[in-house]
């Protein structure tokens, strides 16, 4: 075996005998593989601009160049109805290792059941395994079905299946819905069913157009949903029709948890009121505790830990069995966290999570012995709740590091791999978002084994982000190198100390934030490796009198670290330099952590665990237990985390 630092040496060293003899073509190869992906690039403007005489000249000296045919997807797609069918198979033969051919194969299917050429659309269908997201050519193939299949009732509840959506379905599922109907499978409740699943997404205009389906009384008590919905102080003031019907029930219950949402203590006051006016049964009571107790959770009630106790709880409601338990922690009533922990399914008590509460309400308890046991066995841990452990008992943390390794000939076999050659060549030419969408794609059909070597090999290209991503799919999760990279050191090192903060802190939040990927945008609009909004971008920029001002200058990796780390400061500052509340405020905000500031003193694990937002949650845990081991990786002496989590002090009074 070779270790990752050496195996590109070995390889090199594996032909040093024929090295001057064969330097010359290795120069031309060079040349000839640098003259390609300018003649890709060029290709690919020319095709996207429409000047397919261009493209052809460029195309045509692409010839054996894994990106010939990535490039040619975007010539064939505007271009199906006028390319002989034997050619796209022909293209999507060639290219099944490709993403693009992936792309093209869909829109190929999809061109092909508009045409109504059934026999085509089947035989590229085949067993639809990779299809299954794509709900259009589902109903395509539904739609064949329907027509040709001899077992019409598994046809039936197929689209059933695909029916119960909360979403709206592409106009191409219209026809197969028809049919399904027409059969007599469309029946009121399994529309009601579909009309609730829209609205737990709140997609009012869908339940609309799904009435039609219902009669005329059904439809009344669709309207009296949706307005209870919109206004739901306005509705339960002045209810306007009997409250004696399951529906009704429904819609009463639904219109007090909407109140939860501004204020849960105010919906349960009416939830009472309204109790006392009419009847509701056990499972109306157990909704309306469920959904406020969780709310009320959410936000710090102490009233909310008694309204969870008191629902039925079943073992499937795993949402309901998790709050129940953080409740009871935030309040610190250790002897309920036991209780509830003990009501958990034997699974999740097993995570590692629940036995290191356990293990905490066992300590407040005065059973110490049993809460070291447990702690002792979770402190091996390389993670957040390790590390705590760890603090409890004093003992050292564990690292677990242990480098992936692999011989000349497995790189070389994944290297040779078509899929992974497109990726590379994308990577190479500077298309880093179509290389990532091609690399995650091809990385479905590899082996667990492949996926290691993958990893070391996107390592080695400085592909920071796709080494630890395809390290976190395969299982081996110990190799902190390509996990934890150091990659930027010099400017993240710089610009820590410019900005006095901690930069195993920086580069726990880069991890966290951006796993190394320097030109992403998020879907909220966050750039770069530090994930800034332009917004907060511009406003370190003034404050560092600097004139970086659009988004694509906030996006530049030197600008990103620079403003990034402005930021991280200032965000410290705001927060007493209380490293964990900064953290939770760099992604939530800090407004919405002054909110979450508790009445006393808490212990930093218990306003963490307490936090509100799931995202915020994982995001601290993560980057807590990511900033000890950049500590690890960076050589430096370990500050404990216990340390690093400092106590959440308690609100001022007010005077």
């Amino acid at each position: 075996m070779i270790k990752r630092k050496r195996f590109i040496l070995a390889a090199f060293f594996l032909v040093l005998p024929g090295l001057l003899a064969v330097a010359p073509v290795v120069e031309a190869s060079v040349a000839d593989k640098d003259k390609q992906r300018r003649n890709y690039l060029y290709a690919l403007e020319a095709v996207r601009g429409g000047n397919y005489e261009r493209y052809k000249k460029y195309y045509r000296q692409l010839k054996d160049y894994p990106l010939q045919g990535y490039v040619h997807y975007y010539y064939l797609k505007k271009r199906l109805d006028k390319t002989p069918a034997r050619e796209v198979q022909k293209y999507l033969q060639a290219n099944r290792h490709s993403y693009n051919g992936y792309l093209l194969r869909r829109d190929w299917l999809k061109y092909l059941a508009r045409r109504g050429r059934w026999k085509a659309f089947i035989q590229e269908y085949g067993d639809g395994e990779d299809l299954k997201k794509s709900r259009k050519i589902t109903c395509y193939y539904l739609k064949y079905k329907i027509r040709h299949s001899e077992n019409k009732a598994a046809v039936m509840e197929q689209i059933g299946k695909v029916w119960l959506y909360g979403k709206r379905l592409p106009p191409a599922c219209d026809t197969v819905f028809n049919s399904w109907r027409r059969a007599g499978h469309m029946t009121s409740d399994i529309v009601w069913q579909r009309i609730e699943l829209a609205m737990k997404r709140r997609r009012l205009s869908l339940v609309r157009d799904l009435s039609k389906y219902l009669g005329v009384k059904d439809k009344v008590w669709v309207k009296r949903w949706i307005a209870m919905h919109k206004n739901p102080v306005k509705e339960l003031a002045g209810i306007r029709y009997a409250v004696d019907s399951q529906r009704a029930r429904n819609i009463v219950r639904h219109g007090v948890v909407r109140i939860g949402y501004r204020d849960p203590e105010v919906a349960m006051e009416k939830w009472l009121q309204l109790k006392k006016k009419y009847n509701f049964f056990g499972e109306d009571d157990n909704y309306v505790n469920r959904w406020l107790g969780i709310l009320g959770a959410q936000n710090h009630l102490p009233e909310s830990l008694d309204w969870l106790s008191a629902v039925s709880a079943s073992a499937d409601d795993k949402r309901l069995l998790i709050w129940r338990v953080k409740a009871a922690i935030y309040l610190q009533d250790w002897g309920r966290v036991k209780q509830f922990i003990s009501a958990l399914p034997v699974v999740m008590r097993q995570e590692e999570k629940w036995r290191y509460w356990q293990a905490r309400a066992l300590e407040q308890t005065k059973e110490k012995r049993e809460a070291h046991q447990i702690f002792a066995e979770i402190a091996t841990n390389r993670s957040y709740y390790g590390f705590l452990a760890a603090d409890r008992l004093k003992s050292e943390y564990n690292m677990q590091h242990d480098n992936i390794e692999a011989t000349p000939e497995e790189v070389s076999a994944v290297l040779a791999m078509p899929g992974i050659q497109i990726a590379q060549e994308l990577y190479h030419s500077g298309q880093i978002v179509p290389a990532r969408r091609q690399w995650n794609w091809y990385l479905r059909r590899m082996s667990n084994r492949d996926l290691q070597v993958a990893a070391l090999i996107a390592q080695q290209w400085g592909w920071y982000d796709r080494a630890l991503y395809t390290a976190n799919k395969s299982d081996h999760l110990d190799d902190l190198d390509i996990r934890f990279p150091l990659a930027y050191r010099e400017q993240i090192v710089s610009n820590a100390r410019k900005a006095n903060i901690d930069t195993n802190w920086m580069y726990g939040i880069i991890r966290q934030e951006s796993a190394f990927m320097k030109d992403v945008r998020s879907s909220a609009g966050a750039l770069g490796l530090m994930q800034l909004m332009p917004r907060t971008g511009r406003e370190e920029s003034r404050r560092l009198k600097l004139n970086v001002r659009s988004r694509s200058e906030i996006l530049k990796v030197k600008n990103n670290l620079l403003l990034g780390a402005s930021h991280l400061r200032t965000v410290l500052g705001r927060h007493g330099d209380n490293q964990m509340l900064a953290t939770a405020a760099y992604n939530a905000g800090s407004h919405r952590v002054k909110h979450w500031q508790p009445e006393k003193k808490m212990a930093a694990d218990i306003w963490t665990e307490s936090i509100p937002f799931n995202e915020t949650r994982n995001y601290v845990k993560n980057v807590m237990a990511f900033t000890t081991i950049y500590m690890y990786r960076l050589g430096k002496n370990i500050m404990r985390l216990q340390s690093r989590m400092q106590a959440v002090e308690g609100k001022k009074p007010k005077k």
